[in-house]
């Protein structure tokens, strides 16, 4: 049998990489263009549930103009926090899209974090109104705190921050971590209301809930929204009342609804 050489990546040696926000955020913008122009085969992501709050999906893409492919297998597993795990792990396989042979093996814990708070800059990059200086955020975990550093990067302007965590000590180490180094004012707030009533974008990154936590009344005439919990910590009628719903795969947020990702 013939052997088939490939590299491993651990966590560890990706951050070593160093890469800048910014890179991140010009790459994640190529690949939506490309995929939004049919360019990039990208099907919904099948998923095995052992949990009723928890997934294992499969993620596979082929990008045609850098001949590139490979699948992302990851899970998402909300009370791994209290055994000391992350609450997503998983691996990224990258493939000869020639030959069809395994390239490298990596680990796509922090890969996923970067990938998502990208895709939410440049949502508000083209989305958000002109005068965006504020921000409310529900969740101060791992995408929480992404989501903060790209925001930044595509809206220098943003200064006024709200956070709402169930865990005081979350919000604490938010403001410490943030607060000097991007030049913003960080604010925790004792209620979901308070962290994001009236401001000019709300994101929520939380887990499953047993019930939805945003209201419809909180957000304000030209408010961008991002759910990055497929928007459950949403009221039914907070979806509703939005003027206009974006998606970077129109094919997985309908897959997510035929499979009750979305409140009622």
């Amino acid at each position: 049998m013939e052997k088939v050489e490939f590299i491993y990546l651990s966590q560890e040696e990706i951050l070593d990489l160093d890469i800048p926000m910014s890179k991140i955020i010009e790459l994640v913008e190529q690949g939506l263009y490309e995929h939004g122009h049919k360019r990039v085969e990208n099907p919904p992501k099948p998923g095995i549930h052992s949990k009723s709050d928890a997934f294992i999906h499969a993620m596979p893409a082929y990008y045609r103009e850098l001949g590139i492919g490979g699948l992302k297998w990851v899970s998402g597993y909300p009370t791994n926090r209290k055994l000391g795990l992350p609450q997503i792990a998983g691996l990224m396989l990258v493939n000869d899209m020639e030959t069809g042979m395994p390239l490298a093996v990596m680990d796509c814990r922090w890969i996923t974090a970067v990938r998502t708070a990208a895709v939410s800059a440049i949502t508000a990059k083209y989305c958000a109104k002109q005068d965006t200086e504020s921000l409310g955020v529900v969740g101060c975990g791992v995408q929480g705190r992404m989501n903060i550093v790209a925001l930044k990067e595509v809206i220098p302007e943003l200064h006024d921050v709200g956070v709402f965590d169930i865990n005081p000590d979350a919000m604490k180490r938010y403001k410490e971590d943030y607060e000097k180094e991007l030049n913003v004012s960080i604010k925790p707030a004792e209620s979901v209301k308070e962290a994001v009533d009236g401001k000019d974008m709300i994101l929520t990154a939380t887990q499953r809930l047993p019930e939805p936590l945003v209201k419809n009344e909180w957000f304000k005439p030209g408010c961008l929204g991002f759910g990055l919990e497929a928007s459950r910590a949403w009221y039914g009628d907070t979806i509703l009342g939005c003027d206009k719903f974006i998606t970077d795969s129109w094919d997985q947020t309908v897959y997510f609804y035929e499979h009750g990702a979305f409140p009622d």
